[in-house]
C-alpha cells in the first residue's frame, strides 16, 4: 500500500498536480475544504477564493479515473456522491484552467 502511494505521489508530481494531505489547503487566495473525511455517502467540496470555473476529477489510489457528477449546493459548494465507491483512499483533483490551478486532495471512503 505504501509503495502505491509513493508511486502515485511521484506520478502526480510529474504531471504538475500538487498533493494536499489535509482537509484544507491555501494557495494564492484560494481555500479548498473537503469534508467529511472519512466519507460514507458523499463529500462536500467548499471552494473559496477567486475561481471562475472549478472542475473536479476523481481518481482511485491506483490512478483509475472515476465518473462523478458534482452537484452545486451553494456558492462555491459542491456535493459529490461516493456511496457506490469501494472502501479505500481516493484523490479528488480540483482544477481551474483559467487560473492555472490544479491540486489533488486525498480522502478516505468507508
Amino acid at each position: 500500500m505504501r509503495n502505491k502511494l509513493i508511486i502515485l505521489t511521484f506520478a502526480l508530481a510529474l504531471s504538475g498536480v500538487a498533493l494536499a494531505q489535509g482537509g484544507s489547503e491555501e494557495l494564492q487566495d484560494a481555500k479548498i475544504s473537503i469534508y467529511p473525511n472519512p466519507a460514507v455517502e458523499f463529500i462536500v467540496v467548499q471552494v473559496d477564493g477567486d475561481f471562475d470555473n472549478a472542475e473536479f476529477e476523481l481518481n482511485s489510489m491506483i490512478g483509475n479515473k472515476l465518473q462523478i457528477k458534482p452537484e452545486e449546493v451553494g456558492i462555491g459548494k459542491y456535493k459529490i456522491q461516493v456511496k457506490d465507491l469501494a472502501t479505500g483512499y481516493y484523490f479528488l483533483i480540483v482544477k481551474d484552467e483559467a487560473k492555472r490551478f490544479k491540486k489533488a486532495y486525498k480522502f478516505l471512503k468507508r
